[in-house]
């Protein structure tokens, strides 16, 4: 299970990383600026850089927390995906929005899951 799980985990963080960044690229075609797409571009990346730097750390780590780690893999890619295919789809917002607040709300997953596991974890 545990194996599955990691392995289910690496692919959805590579397709996850993958198809943000080719809907990010969509939303962006018309914009001239290359700073700001190689700014959103790293924003966008960071909570899967971040969680692919995790993941080689995780060997260390006690089984429950890697657990956690790659369900929290595959949440983030799963939502990150979901958001930016909505706005590819309906486009209600405005792409800046999404590409700002989607990134953050991954992180802010990315710290409850892991912070709590690690905090509540501790005291069993």
């Amino acid at each position: 299970m545990a194996d599955t799980l990691r392995a289910s985990a690496r692919v959805a963080l590579v397709v996850g990383a993958a198809g943000s960044m080719m809907l990010m690229a969509r939303a962006g075609a018309r914009q001239r600026s290359v700073l700001l797409i190689l700014l959103f571009s790293g924003w966008v990346l960071s909570p899967f850089l971040a969680l692919a730097l995790a993941n080689l750390r995780a060997w260390a780590w006690t089984p429950r927390m890697r657990t956690t780690l790659h369900a929290t893999m595959v949440a983030v890619a799963g939502l990150c995906l979901a958001l930016y295919g909505m706005h590819a789809v309906r486009g209600v917002m405005k792409p800046g929005f999404v590409y700002l607040v989607v990134p953050a709300a991954a992180w802010f997953l990315i710290v409850v899951a892991l912070g709590a596991n690690a905090l509540f974890g501790a005291r069993r």
